[in-house]
């Protein structure tokens, strides 16, 4: 028994050592971030509540980075933090997180009166734990925590319709598009007071290789420094299978107010091209 169990340890270990070792990109490309917010008591030894809210994020696998802001209201007080993930040439991950006591009237696509600010370089790929400072009454903690992900090349799966159900889609200036979205078409589009967005698993008219899907998010690179971001709460796909998503983005042709929306979606090219011109 424990020769064999010897004999798996070195075999175990003689896979690492041959595994390949990551490049730059390949570290840039499986970047990603999960983050939860916690409240603890006073000696941040027991859990009170929590995850109160959860996010995730995945790095742009051009430029290495994860950047944005994240508010959330946590028992009426303000949560209001940006976040900077930066895969730096040499292979390491530089990280700055700023908190901030207010936002503007949008909610989240500004933030007023820096907190705090702190820099650094990850190490171990250990889980960042940030003490929430606008909060003076309560022991409040946002857990960031990254990871490398799995991933395969995108493959075409042009008979299949984007299908999603309470889909949110937000972008990576903080700004909320919708929630509650539901489409199923090959071609699948929403206007908001962001602009308006067609998404397919083929090309058409007027669109671009744009992004990927991949479970139950679609992200969308429209250029190097805008990204935007579809959630639902149904996969989009089938486990394991990341796709290529074709995309239009049209953000002067927006809906009349921050309430106001329209999603359609159509079986045939045609009839989403006259969608876009009414």
């Amino acid at each position: 028994m424990f020769q064999k169990s010897t004999l798996i340890i070195v075999i175990a270990l003689a896979s690492l050592v041959s595994a390949k070792e990551f490049s730059t990109q390949d570290i840039r490309e499986r970047l990603q971030v999960h983050a939860d917010i916690y409240h603890l008591d006073p000696s941040g030894k027991k859990i009170l509540n929590g995850p109160e809210s959860t996010n995730y994020w995945r790095s742009n696998s051009e430029k290495g980075t994860i950047s944005g802001g994240w508010s959330s209201n946590f028992k009426d007080d303000l949560i209001a933090l940006r976040y900077n993930w930066k895969v730096e040439d040499d292979g390491t991950i530089k990280v700055s997180i700023e908190e901030y006591s207010r936002t503007d009237k949008e909610g989240e696509s500004r933030f007023e009166g820096l907190l705090d600010k702190k820099e650094f370089v990850l190490e171990n790929l250990e889980p960042v734990v940030w003490k929430v400072k606008n909060i003076k009454n309560r022991n409040v903690v946002v857990r960031f925590i990254p990871s490398l992900r799995e991933i395969s090349a995108p493959i075409s799966v042009e008979s299949l319709p984007v299908a999603g159900t309470e889909i949110s889609i937000s972008d990576n200036n903080g700004y909320l598009w919708a929630e509650g979205v539901e489409l199923n078409g090959k071609y699948a589009g929403v206007t908001s007071h962001r602009g308006t967005i067609v998404v397919s698993y083929l090309p058409f008219e007027g669109a671009r290789e744009m992004g990927v899907a991949e479970g139950n998010k679609i992200i969308l690179n429209v250029d190097k420094k805008f990204q935007i971001k579809m959630k639902g709460s149904t996969p989009f796909l089938p486990s394991g299978i990341i796709a290529k998503v074709y995309a239009l983005y049209r953000p002067e042709k927006k809906s009349k107010g921050v309430n106001s929306l329209r999603s359609f979606d159509a079986s045939e090219e045609e009839r989403i091209q006259k969608a876009l011109k009414k």
